[in-house]
C-alpha cells in the first residue's frame, strides 16, 4: 500500500471521507453483484441444461471459497489491521494476499481432483477449468477486501468494474461464436478474474508474499480459529438443513425457500456492502463503551429500514410482476416471503450488534452466540417444515435468527459497559497484537 495512499484514508475521518467512502463501497457491491447476476442470466440462457448445472456448480463451489477465504484471512485483515501504520499495513496485506494465493492452490488442486471422477460430461471439465481458474479468482476478491479495508473503495469498484466488462466481454464473444458451453464460460470469468487480479498488484504497487503467508496466517490464529469455526457451523448446518428439508419434505420446498431469498437478494447485497465497509471503519477508530452502542444502533438502523422497505414492497409486489420477474416460481415464493422476511428483519436488527463485536475483535464471544444458530437450524426449520410444509419451515428458520439477535445485542452492551468500566480490558483481537514481529514488519 503505498504512504501516499494510505494518508489519503487517514485524511478522509471526517464525515464527508466516511460518506464517499460508503458510497464508492455501495458502488463496488452493486457492481460486484450486477456482474454475477447478468452472468447467470446469460449461462442460463445460452448452456443447456446439464451445461447450466455444471455451471451452477461450479460457482457454488466458488461462493463457498470466497466466503471461507474471507473468513479465515480478510477479516483478520480489517480487524487487526485497519489502523496499522502504512508499513505494517502493507506487509500484513501482501501476506495476506499471498496465503489466498495458497489457499486458491490448495483448493484448486481439490476440485481439479473431483473433476477428474466425472471426466466426460460438462461437470468434469467445468471442475477441472474451475481448480485452474481458482487462484486468480480469489486472489480477485482479495485485493477488493484490501483495498476496501485501506480505505480505498473507489480502487475496489474499478478493479471490479474492469472485471465485469471483461468477463461479459468474453462471455458475449464466445456466444457470438457459438462456443458457448459450461467450459468456455468459465474460462472467460475466471480468465477474466486472472487478469484483473494482475490489475490489483499494479494498483497496490506490492505483489503477495508466499514466503511470509504461512506465518502470518499462524500469528491470526487467536481470531482465526472462532472465524473458522463460526463459519463451519453456520454455513454447514444451513445447507445441512436445507438438503433435510428436501429430503423430508421435497425439492420444491427448498425451491420455494431460494425463490423468496432471490426477491429479498438485493437486501443481501445491502448487507455485505454494510458489513464490508463498517468492520474497518469501526476497528480504525475503536468506539467504546456508549459511543460503540450508537454506532451499533445506527447500522442496524440502516439495514433495518432498508429491509422493511424493501420487504413491504415485495410483499405487495402485484401477481403479475412477481410472475414476470420469477415465472411459475413465484407462486412458491410468494407463499414463503412474509416467513422468510422475519428472519431478514431479525438479521437486521441484530446487524449492528455483531458487526461491532467483530470489528472490536469479540471473536470469541461473537462465536458463541451465532454458533445458536446451527441447532436452532435444524430445531425450528424442520419443526417448522413438519407443521407448515414449506411456510413453516420458512418461518423456522427464521425463529432461529429471532431468538440469536437479543443474545447478541445483550452481550454488546454487557462488553461496552465492562470497557467504560475497566478501559484495561480488551478482546481477543486485541490481546496479542503488540509485540509481534516476522511477517507483520516491513523488510
Amino acid at each position: 500500500m503505498p504512504p501516499s495512499a494510505r494518508s489519503r484514508a487517514d485524511r478522509g475521518k471526517g464525515l464527508r471521507g466516511v460518506l464517499g467512502r460508503a458510497g464508492w463501497n455501495l458502488a463496488d457491491q452493486a457492481v460486484s453483484s450486477a456482474t454475477n447476476l447478468l452472468l447467470s442470466v446469460l449461462a442460463a440462457r445460452a448452456l443447456s441444461v446439464d451445461g447450466f448445472g455444471a455451471f451452477s456448480v461450479a460457482f457454488t463451489i466458488y461462493s463457498f471459497l470466497i466466503a471461507g477465504g474471507r473468513a479465515m484471512i480478510s477479516r483478520p485483515l480489517a480487524v487487526r489491521y485497519a489502523a496499522a501504520a502504512p508499513e505494517r499495513y502493507r506487509a500484513a496485506a501482501q501476506s495476506a494476499t499471498g496465503a489466498t494465493v495458497l489457499l486458491g492452490v490448495a483448493s484448486g488442486l481439490v476440485v481439479a481432483g473431483a473433476g477428474l471422477f466425472f471426466l466426460g460430461g460438462p461437470l468434469g471439465t467445468s471442475l477441472l477449468w474451475m481448480g485452474a481458474l481458482m487462484p486468480g479468482l480469489l486472489l480477485q476478491d482479495m485485493w477488493r477486501m484490501v483495498f476496501i479495508t485501506e480505505g480505498r473503495p473507489r480502487a475496489a469498484f474499478v478493479n471490479d468494474s474492469v472485471w465485469g466488462v471483461v468477463q461479459v466481454g468474453l462471455v458475449a464473444a464466445f456466444i457470438a461464436l457459438d462456443r458457448q458451453s459450461a467450459a468456455t464460460l468459465l474460462l472467460a470469468w475466471g480468465g477474466a478474474a486472472f487478469l484483473v487480479a494482475l490489475l490489483g498488484i499494479r494498483q497496490f504497487r506490492g505483489r503477495p508474499k508466499l514466503r511470509t503467508s504461512l506465518r502470518w496466517v499462524a500469528e491470526q490464529r487467536d481470531l482465526l480459529k472462532y472465524y473458522l469455526a463460526s463459519f463451519i457451523a453456520i454455513m454447514g448446518a444451513s445447507q445441512i438443513t436445507l438438503l433435510l428439508i428436501a429430503g423430508l419434505g421435497s425439492p420444491a420446498d427448498v425451491g420455494a425457500l431460494r425463490a423468496a431469498q432471490v426477491v429479498l437478494g438485493p437486501l443481501n447485497l445491502m448487507t455485505y456492502a454494510l458489513q464490508a465497509f463498517a468492520i474497518p471503519e469501526i476497528a480504525r477508530r475503536r468506539p467504546r463503551g456508549r459511543r460503540g452502542l450508537q454506532v451499533a444502533t445506527a447500522l442496524s438502523g440502516v439495514l433495518l429500514l432498508a429491509s422493511i422497505v424493501w420487504g413491504a414492497a415485495a410483499v405487495a409486489l402485484p401477481e403479475r410482476v412477481g410472475a414476470f420477474l420469477l415465472g411459475d416460481t413465484w407462486t412458491s415464493a410468494e407463499d414463503v416471503l412474509p416467513a422468510t422476511l422475519v428472519g431478514v428483519v431479525a438479521s437486521a436488527v441484530a446487524f449492528g450488534a455483531n458487526t461491532l463485536l467483530v470489528a472490536l475483535g469479540y471473536a470469541k464471544e461473537t462465536f458463541r452466540i451465532n454458533a445458536m444458530l446451527a441447532p436452532g437450524f435444524f430445531l425450528f426449520g424442520l419443526t417448522g417444515l413438519e407443521l407448515g410444509g414449506a411456510a413453516g419451515a420458512a418461518l423456522g428458520l427464521s425463529l432461529a435468527q429471532v431468538v440469536v439477535t437479543p443474545a447478541l445485542w445483550w452481550r454488546a452492551v454487557v462488553l461496552m459497559r465492562r470497557e467504560t468500566r475497566d478501559p484495561g480490558a480488551r478482546p481477543v483481537g486485541e490481546q496479542s497484537q503488540e509485540g509481534r514481529t516476522g511477517a507483520l514488519d516491513p523488510a
